[in-house]
């Protein structure tokens, strides 16, 4: 009967409290690099789907304030305050401007507002006092209008610039994507005809 409750004693297997400290910290440390994978993955992602979004933004709108301008019926001028107009540049001298003003073919009068104010305060872009841009997926940084122009019977070549950035939220991925820039020179295919 002894050897039988020796028998019994010897099946009774089971772990140790080092044993399963161990095995514990294993699945802990596997967790661990299987979440950071996974997160990096995601953030990956979300940070190409935002910049995606600002590229789609930035170069539809430069695309249309570049049509607008170029093939524009008249060219009514630039300003600096919105209120006097400039058909023409200073030579040699890029000049920069808040508003430009044009009108196409078929339509009314265009007139875009780039307004950049210093620091702190946000730059606005608009066109016929509303927003060119969609704030709720992407944040202007920067906006400048110039124009520059040779001669006085030369054309003027118009300069449209302007940042575009993330939405400002908390988060890693949208700190950490800076400003993408976006700029044209148009020349008016109409000016002065």
């Amino acid at each position: 009967m002894t050897k039988k409750i020796i028998n019994l004693e010897q099946n009774k297997k089971g772990l140790t409290l080092i044993e399963l400290l161990t095995s514990i910290a294993i699945i802990v440390v596997i967790g661990s690099v299987i979440s950071g994978i996974i997160t990096s993955s995601l953030r990956g992602s979300n940070k190409a789907n935002t910049v995606e979004t600002i590229r789609q933004n930035g170069n539809y709108t430069l695309s249309q304030i570049s049509k607008n301008i170029e093939y524009a019926e008249i060219f009514n001028g630039l300003s600096k305050d919105g209120v006097s107009y400039d058909t023409s540049c200073p030579s040699v001298v890029k000049t920069f401007y808040n508003f430009i003003k044009v009108t196409p073919f078929n339509s009314g009068p265009i007139e875009y507002e780039c307004v950049d104010p210093p620091l702190p305060d946000t730059p606005t872009f608009t066109v016929n006092g509303n927003e060119i841009f969609d704030l709720n997926s992407v944040s202007l940084t920067y906006c400048a209008i110039t124009c520059t122009q040779t001669n006085a019977t030369d054309v003027p070549i118009i300069g449209i610039s302007f940042n575009l950035g993330p939405k400002k939220q908390n988060g890693l991925v949208e700190n950490s994507t800076p400003p993408i820039v976006f700029q044209t020179s148009v020349t008016m295919r109409n000016y002065a005809k």
